[in-house]
């Protein structure tokens, strides 16, 4: 049986946009799902929905920092992701690149939004371990 932490932990992270950096981003994701006790399904999902969430804040963009903020409950765990550019970002979304986001978010979490930062676009995602009801 697997031991599941029950106290809230909070994780801070910021990169520089760079899309070989966003691996960063999905591995303290994995690191945080499984010191919860997620499973490796469970895990996976978080990880490629963390990568899609950084993804579709920057787009093309190729400055700026990406901040995240994970937060573990025990039974899910929440990601909050921000861009923050030197210049004012609009935070606009459509297009069917950003449709695709939107339909592999839903795929993949169990509950995500969007939203503004001070002056730039943000995100979060929330994704409960599978056994969490059980």
């Amino acid at each position: 049986m697997v031991e599941r932490k029950t106290a809230t932990v909070e994780v801070d992270l910021s990169i520089p946009v760079q899309a070989d950096l966003v691996v960063l981003a999905r591995l303290a994701a994995a690191t945080v799902a499984s010191r919860a006790g997620f499973g490796v399904e469970d895990i996976e999902d978080l990880r490629l929905a963390v990568e899609e969430l950084c993804l579709s804040l920057v787009g093309t963009r190729a400055d700026g920092r990406l901040h995240l903020s994970y937060e573990n409950d025990g039974d899910a765990i929440t990601v909050s992701c921000w861009y923050e550019a030197e210049a004012a970002v609009p935070g606009t979304w459509g297009g069917e690149a950003d449709d695709l986001s939107l339909r592999i978010l839903d795929a993949l979490v169990d509950d995500h939004g969007r939203g503004l930062r001070g002056d730039g676009p943000s995100a979060w995602l929330c994704k409960r371990r599978s056994d969490a009801t059980a």
